[in-house]
């Protein structure tokens, strides 16, 4: 047993793409989430998607949508996700969101190291300064606080509960390609085709 878990968020709008899932985008040969998938499976016990049932039912891993309104943002699926029953009994949940093919095959290893060490709420990937919220490590044993950050003080993205919440940084090294680029418009998914022949 690893004791993390895992949770693609799929379930944003993708309104800078023009298409309903920017999650299914065909990126050399794959989706942009199975590109995810790939890398993320192996390094977890069990993993569930967070998106639309209807567009996504097709994977053959339980897809979670959200308990909120839609569209509420990656903490609703964090959430969403926290409390579905598909998950293991692992202690921690990593998130990752689809749009970011080029995750790293050890980015669960690091962050679970680092959360462990410091008996931290939440580990947080950080490249070149900048915090990489979407791709973390957090302890279930938080999922009180997300919950009322969510539903309480209404707040969607992960830096208001990152803020207040007892949280490591792990620093990554600067490689030649970002290994948490992220796929926001169509410009972005060329480049994505570029970087993945690196």
């Amino acid at each position: 047993m690893i004791n993390v878990d895992a949770v693609i968020l799929a379930a944003g709008q993708s309104s800078r793409m023009g298409v309903a899932s920017k999650a299914l985008l065909p990126l050399k040969g794959l989706s942009l989430l199975d590109h995810v998938i790939k890398r993320l499976a192996p390094q977890v016990d069990s993993l569930v998607v967070s998106g639309d049932q209807a567009l996504l039912g097709y994977l053959e891993y339980p897809v979670v949508e959200d308990l909120t309104a839609k569209f509420s943002g990656p903490l609703a699926g964090l959430y969403s996700a926290l409390i579905c029953a598909d998950l293991s009994g692992a202690e921690y949940l990593m998130v990752v969101p689809c749009d970011g093919p080029l995750v790293p095959e050890s980015v669960v290893a690091r962050l679970y190291r680092e959360i462990r060490l410091a008996d931290s709420d939440v580990a947080c990937a950080r490249y070149e300064g900048v915090v990489q919220g979407t791709f973390s490590l957090w302890h279930k044993r938080q999922t009180g606080a997300i919950k009322n950050t969510l539903l309480v003080d209404k707040y969607g993205g992960f830096k208001p509960l990152l803020d207040k919440m007892d949280a490591v940084y792990v620093d990554w090294p600067k490689a030649s390609v970002n290994p948490f680029f992220n796929i926001n418009t169509p410009d972005d998914l060329k480049q994505a085709e570029k970087l993945l022949d690196l």
